[in-house]
C-alpha cells in the first residue's frame, strides 16, 4: 500500500507496480484546490464525513430532492454505483456518487452515498436487500466498501450480522424504520 501526496495543482500520471514487478498500472491523477466552507453548504439533516454522505430520508430520496439539499455554485451531477448518470426523478441509493463540477467541467469534489439498509444500491430497502445481506452473512457473496457500511445498520463498526438482517426485516414489515 502506498500514498500519493499532492505537491500542487495539475494533472500527472502515476505508475503503480507490484513488488515483484509482474503488474504495472498507470493512472492519471488531477489535483484541484480544496473546496472552501462557503463553496458548499449541506442541509443539516445530512451527515457528511469527508467524502461520504449519509442521513438521507429514504422516503424522499430522489435526485431532485438531494440537489435541493446542497447549496453550491457548482453543477451537481449524480451517478449510480454503475456510473450511470441519474435524472432528477430517479431514486438514489448506496454507492451513488455526487459530483460537483466547475465551469471547465472539472470535478471539484465527489461524495459517495450510504443509505443504511440499502445494500444493493437501488435506493429502496426491501426483500432484495435482505437477501443480499443474508448472502453476505453466509459468506456466499461478500459486501464491500460503502455497501458493507450500509449493511451495518446497527452502526457498531462491525461486520454486518444477523442482528442487521433482523433490522431490515423489521423495516420491511413497518415495525421499526431504519434510522439513517
Amino acid at each position: 500500500m502506498g500514498y500519493i501526496i499532492a505537491l500542487g495543482e495539475g494533472t500527472t500520471t502515476v505508475t503503480v507496480r507490484t513488488e515483484d514487478g509482474d503488474i504495472t498500472k498507470e493512472i492519471q491523477v488531477t489535483v484541484v484546490p480544496r473546496l472552501q466552507e462557503d463553496e458548499i453548504i449541506f442541509d443539516s439533516s445530512l451527515n457528511v464525513n469527508q467524502s461520504e454522505i449519509s442521513g438521507i430520508d429514504i422516503n424522499t430520496n430522489t435526485i431532485e430532492h438531494m440537489k435541493q439539499m446542497i447549496q453550491t455554485k457548482y453543477v451537481i451531477e449524480i451517478y449510480d454505483y454503475n456510473g450511470q448518470k441519474l435524472a432528477d426523478d430517479d431514486l438514489f441509493g448506496t454507492g451513488c456518487k455526487i459530483r460537483l463540477i466547475d465551469e471547465n467541467n472539472i470535478i471539484k469534489m465527489e461524495y459517495e452515498v450510504v443509505v443504511y439498509g440499502d445494500v444493493n444500491g437501488d435506493g429502496k430497502i426491501n426483500s432484495v436487500d435482505l437477501l443480499v445481506l443474508q448472502r453476505h452473512i453466509l459468506e456466499i457473496e461478500k459486501l464491500k466498501g460503502v455497501f458493507l457500511k450500509a449493511g451495518n445498520i446497527n452502526k457498531n463498526g462491525k461486520n454486518p450480522s444477523s442482528l442487521d438482517s433482523l433490522l431490515i426485516q423489521r423495516h420491511i414489515l413497518g415495525l421499526k424504520m431504519i434510522e439513517q
